[in-house]
């Protein structure tokens, strides 16, 4: 296999794109490839299995299933941190919450709403930190308007003591950070704005709330636990304690597009690694990193460190699906589903900018929702 060197820049608030390729070929350097596991999570026939893939000495290949995760709906809302991530999914009117801890491998399974009818809720978002888990969602009252609650479960042992707080707007979206809870609100009936509400856990009540302004899309954190509030034009990082607030703009044509992303990598640098929407890319879904230091974007289009052949029929890559970082090896793991195949995925390797230089590939019975570094 060629391998080829890109002439690149890096520019302040924009996105960078690889260059075309050289045609001066570049001898291949030993990669590190130390001994890594990945824990993944895949996607097929409607359910989520996981899987642990052995890295190490050219081995790249399927150590073992994920035992004690198996068989959960893939149509499940998703919450994840850089060491755990959660399920929640409704099955036949039963609601359960199924999480896995990347540190340890171990997952737990609890039943939720037991005390009502999971069918006649609508649930919007969940979030859990250690035995709490928070579940956002509306339900309909009998003659009166829809009601919005977030409840807390707060599992002790096997003792599930839920408590629910009344909201006046739509919840959207939930964060964890600082022993608050960070409810993210839509006044959808009124003046279409977004809200921000902090809940104290030691209290279970609402601290305050301000107002974000339109098309506050999303709720993430960075490695210090500060709350990104996430627009399609700029984002906001937001102090959990304090409550000070910083903004960054994006320039035209250059916001980085984590807002839409399906999943999402922090390393420990505090760079972001998400899917991003390319409309005008040969494969429109690819994976991207943010730096927020530098508040500039690389993008990691396929066709800059594929051949056409190794595109289209090698691995025959549809889109991306899920992004990671190997931190020990200096690899970015691709996890992305082929064309056609609405259950078959793999995994690419490679090295990031500037080299975008393919290590290796992985197939997988399965489309890669989230990835894993141990």
């Amino acid at each position: 296999m060629k391998t080829y060197k890109y002439v690149a820049c890096f520019v302040l608030g924009l996105s960078f794109f690889a260059c075309e390729k050289s045609s001066e070929q570049v001898e291949d350097e030993i990669a590190p490839n130390l001994r890594v596991e990945y824990t993944v999570f895949l996607q097929n026939n409607n359910v989520l299995n996981g899987v642990v893939l052995g890295s190490g000495e050219d081995e790249f290949s399927v150590k073992s299933s994920l035992s004690t995760f198996s068989n959960f709906p893939s149509n499940a809302i998703k919450y994840r941190t850089k060491t755990d991530i959660s399920y929640f999914a409704t099955t036949n009117c039963k609601a359960t919450l199924q999480w896995f801890n990347s540190e340890n491998s171990e997952s737990t399974s609890v039943a939720l709403f037991e005390d009502i009818n999971a069918c006649d809720i609508n649930v919007h978002a969940m979030a859990r930190f250690n035995e709490i888990v928070a579940v956002a969602y509306e339900r309909d009252l009998l003659g009166k308007d829809k009601q919005f609650v977030v409840r807390l479960n707060s599992f002790v042992g096997s003792v599930n003591s839920p408590t629910e707080i009344i909201l006046d707007k739509k919840p959207v979206d939930l964060l964890f950070s600082s022993n608050r809870l960070f409810v993210l609100t839509l006044n959808e009936f009124v003046t279409e704005e977004y809200h921000l509400s902090a809940i104290d856990l030691n209290t279970n009540e609402i601290l305050m709330e301000f107002d974000l302004g339109l098309d506050a899309k999303r709720l993430f954190a960075n490695n210090v636990g500060e709350i990104i509030v996430s627009y399609p034009k700029l984002h906001t990082i937001i102090d959990p304690v304090t409550l000070d607030k910083s903004y960054t703009s994006y320039g035209d044509n250059t916001e980085p597009g984590f807002v839409t992303t399906s999943d999402f990598f922090m390393d420990n640098a505090g760079k972001f690694y998400f899917q991003k929407n390319v409309p005008s890319a040969e494969i429109t879904e690819v994976p991207a990193i943010y730096d927020f230091a530098k508040n500039s974007t690389v993008v990691y289009l396929f066709e800059n460190f594929l051949t056409e052949t190794e595109l289209n029929i090698k691995y025959d890559i549809a889109q991306t699906t899920s992004v990671a970082y190997d931190e020990a090896n200096n690899y970015v793991l691709i996890g992305y589903q082929k064309n056609g195949q609405v259950d078959k995925g793999g995994i690419l390797r490679i090295t990031p900018a500037p080299d975008f230089k393919l290590i290796d590939n992985i197939d997988l019975d399965g489309v890669p929702n989230s990835i894993f570094i141990k």
